[in-house]
């Protein structure tokens, strides 16, 4: 019934996170194993490369953190399931490309500019990914949901907490 929603909600974060993980190991790849480089820009470009590159990734995570902050909380309140499940799975969908968008441009500006800080920003980016991936128990906490509720979503796959110590 709910197999929709829940497989959006998987894709959306595989797709951002699988994506930015490749993304990062192919500018990694490219700047320290590659022959091949971009022909060097002027120390100004290089240095507004590396400014505008740093205040994208503190934005871009300060945007992730104050999505996560606000539109968890206003989910959990939603009344229906359908609701709760449609609202998660956009919610997933637009964190996790936005930031694979912002982690493409990330390195691209990387390779462009040879710039390992930008690498690294990259870096810590996608591990904001990983630590927000929405796992079974997650979206169980995030939308507030009882156990009778992840049964039906998940079926076998979700194991109920045992109560009075069993």
């Amino acid at each position: 019934m709910y197999k929709k929603e829940t497989d959006k909600i998987k894709h959306s974060a595989q797709l951002g996170l699988w994506g930015s993980a490749a993304v990062v190991i192919l500018a990694s790849l490219f700047l320290y194993a590659s022959p091949w480089r971009f022909p060097m820009q002027s120390d100004y470009v290089n240095r507004w490369m590396l400014v505008a590159g740093s205040v994208l990734a503190v934005l871009s995570l300060s945007m992730a953190l104050l999505v996560i902050r606000k539109q968890v909380p206003r989910l959990r309140q939603t009344e229906s399931l359908e609701a709760k499940l449609t609202g998660y799975a956009n919610y997933i969908r637009s964190l996790y490309l936005s930031i694979l968008a912002v982690v493409v441009i990330l390195c691209a500006m990387t390779v462009v500019s040879s710039q390992n800080v930008l690498l690294m920003l990259a870096m810590v980016t996608v591990l904001m990914l990983i630590l927000a991936y929405p796992n079974i128990y997650k979206v169980k906490v995030d939308l507030g949901l009882t156990d009778e509720e992840m049964t039906s979503l998940y079926g076998d796959q979700y194991m109920a907490e045992q109560k009075d110590g069993k």
